[in-house]
């Protein structure tokens, strides 16, 4: 079994991936990596997510996500933009986080920047102690604010993102690994 942050991390990552067929594929690993968390307000939020997304068409979910997403540069995934909008320090941030990857053993294999919230918790749910470290370092301000954003919005993703932050501050991994 995952460490319990890991597994907040990682099923994070995936329900803000865009909903597409293969992630409606993914529901029932999903479904066993929630019923795995202890009780608490991550796995209340998650199964309540996951019931609604279940409960819905994906064209209505596609909307969704593009409209809050694609569509809302307040609201959009990419983390640096949050922090240097279109300003040339970005593309810096961006080398700079392709290099922690690098550094960290991970292997991007998506069409996203780096800085893409569901890349960035995928890499934090399997990298090395210190590229974790850092990337949360870098990167948390960026998401409360995302998250803020998202609450002001309304939008179900704000619960995801506000019960996954928590779990960021608590290492979730043993000393030296």
């Amino acid at each position: 079994m995952m460490h319990k942050n890991v597994s907040v991390i990682r099923i994070t990552s995936r329900l803000f991936q865009y909903p597409d067929e293969e992630l409606l594929e993914s529901m029932s690993p999903l479904s066993d990596w929630i019923s795995e968390l202890p009780p608490g307000r991550a796995k209340e939020v998650f199964a309540g997510f996951l019931a609604n997304f279940k409960n819905r068409k994906l064209l209505s979910l596609q909307e969704e996500y593009s409209r809050i997403f694609d569509l809302n540069p307040a609201t959009c995934l990419n983390l640096s933009y949050h922090k240097y909008g279109d300003k040339k320090d970005r593309g810096v941030a961006l080398a700079r986080l392709n290099q922690v990857y690098q550094r960290g053993g991970y292997e991007t294999a998506v069409r996203e920047l780096p800085d893409f919230l569901p890349l960035v918790l995928e890499f934090l749910s399997v990298c090395p102690a210190e590229e974790y470290a850092w990337v949360v370092e870098e990167y948390r301000p960026q998401m409360q604010t995302l998250s803020a954003r998202l609450e002001k919005s309304g939008s179900s993703y704000a619960e995801l993102l506000g019960a996954t932050l928590p779990s960021l501050c608590d290492r979730p991994f043993p000393e030296g690994g």
